[in-house]
């Protein structure tokens, strides 16, 4: 195993974890995978596993092309051709990370659309670009990798009815960062639902939002 994919193992059990304790995800239920640089290969969770009970070894080798396990005996996720389809669609995309947060979950359960305001925006700035909804279809299902690759085909972030929300970024450490803030506006619509109508920030603050972004050289 090379020094780079050991490190990688040891970044995602980091990152799982701290999903966890952050409330991100509960039980067995979420996945995150991460690119193996200069590969065509990404390491994903096994099925079955708490994000607070994984360990480096319990990580997956997947090929990204074909979905074969080429490193572990687990079952990987189920759903593996979602992680795999962004990869291929996303060239730049080093981490996946899928979650069932509880306010992304409510908001896509009843088809509203993300209105992107306050300032926890700033966190994770190339959300202003947009967090489409993307159709529903069953967990793990072709159907459901064809559609989330259609809802992220130019944002990097999806609602997920009845199900949850989906973030990429160049690392996993940014993919996890973007479904945290991706959350915590979901919850902040919710909170102003109950006493009034979402207001967007101004389109201006969004494509500077969408500038800075680059600028720093995440994922947009």
């Amino acid at each position: 195993m090379s020094d780079i994919e050991q490190e990688l193992r040891e970044r995602l059990t980091i990152v799982g974890r701290q999903l966890f304790a952050d409330g991100l995800t509960h039980g067995s239920s979420g996945n995150i995978s991460a690119r193996v640089p200069g590969t065509d290969t990404c390491l994903i969770k096994p099925s079955g596993y708490r994000f607070c009970d994984l360990e480096p070894e319990h990580f997956l080798l997947v090929d990204i092309n074909t979905r074969e396990v080429l490193k572990g005996s687990a079952k990987p996720s189920i759903e593996t051709p979602f992680h795999t389809r962004l990869y291929l669609q996303w060239a730049e995309a080093g981490g996946v990370v899928h979650i069932h947060p509880k306010y992304c979950t409510i908001l896509s359960t009843i088809g509203e659309e993300l209105v992107i305001m306050g300032l926890d925006i700033f966190g994770a700035p190339a959300l202003a670009k947009g967090v489409p909804l993307s159709k529903f279809a069953p967990p793990g299902s072709e159907e459901l990798a064809d559609n989330m690759v259609a809802a992220m085909k130019e944002h990097i972030a999806c609602l997920m009815p009845h199900h949850g929300s989906t973030a990429i970024g160049k690392s996993i450490e940014e993919a996890a960062r973007n479904v945290k803030v991706l959350e915590d506006l979901a919850q902040l619509q919710y909170e102003v639902m109950l006493v009034g109508e979402p207001d967007p920030l101004p389109q201006s603050m969004l494509d500077m939002l969408v500038e800075r972004a680059k600028e720093k050289g995440l994922l947009v």
